[in-house]
């Protein structure tokens, strides 16, 4: 079976550092992009390809520290397509970090475990 190539983006001070490979997918640092659209567009692109035909088990690690709305429905958009491979039977498994201070982003990861069906599994980092 063929596997998919990842996506790696290098993080900035305003985008996040994006790590997609088949079986797992990561995002860490800030999301404050000047244009949400066009950073985000890919990312979903990728994932919607993955889950076409995902591996038996899907990782997914978000380490957002900081996040805009405009990205808010771009990450949303990104856990629904997992979500639907989720609920199709897929393992699909999501670990949303936050730092011990940060109710917002806590918050953020909340609102998306009482949204999906996927589990999320919310790690305070100290």
């Amino acid at each position: 079976m063929p596997t998919m190539n990842g996506l790696y983006i290098k993080g900035t001070s305003k985008t996040p550092e994006v790590d997609f490979t088949s079986g797992v997918i990561q995002l860490s640092g800030r999301s404050i992009p000047e244009d949400a659209v066009s950073f985000y567009q890919p990312l979903i692109r990728w994932v919607n390809s993955y889950v076409e035909n995902p591996e038996k088990f899907t990782k997914v690690n978000f380490r957002i520290e900081y996040i805009n709305s405009g990205s808010n429905r771009f990450i949303y958009a990104i856990f629904k397509l997992l979500d639907d491979c989720f609920v199709r039977g897929n393992d699909v498994a999501v670990t949303w970090y936050y730092e011990e201070d940060d109710d917002t982003i806590k918050g953020l990861g909340k609102d998306f475990q009482s949204l999906l069906k996927v589990p999320i599994k919310l790690v305070e980092v100290v």
